[in-house]
């Protein structure tokens, strides 16, 4: 029962990561407020929309979201390992009101628990199906 909760957990952040996004950018948007490049506001909408349907996915205990998660949390934490080492450095556009190393010490330690959990063996098995949502 305790992984059920944990996976229930996880998809809902996921959720929240995407339809919280999503709505911030809506209503920057709606207010003129977002000064992103279209490349970068269409990267941040893709992203949210993926994060949300992978949240669904893990939630219904779907195969390809467990994958998915484990691949794009891989991803992530790379990516936050070489802004550590200072290898590679964001050019601000994607950046929030909260600052850059809360953010980025946040997100490593939260994928890093996301890949470590989800390829627990015994959690591993509950995610049997092939469908996506």
């Amino acid at each position: 029962m305790h992984h059920h909760k944990t996976i229930f957990v996880i998809g809902t952040i996921e959720i929240l990561i995407g339809g919280l996004t999503l709505l911030a950018t809506i209503v920057s948007l709606s207010f003129s407020f977002n000064a992103k490049s279209p490349n970068v506001l269409i990267f941040v909408i893709v992203s949210a929309a993926v994060s949300t349907f992978i949240g669904i996915g893990i939630i219904r205990h779907r195969k390809l979201a467990y994958q998915l998660l484990i691949y794009f949390s891989s991803v992530v934490l790379l990516s936050k390992i070489l802004i550590f080492m200072g290898i590679i450095e964001l050019n601000g556009s994607l950046e929030t009101f909260f600052s850059a190393s809360l953010k980025n010490e946040i997100s490593a330690l939260y994928h890093a628990f996301v890949i470590f959990y989800l390829l627990k063996h015994n959690v591993k098995q509950f995610f049997k199906d092939e469908r996506f949502i």
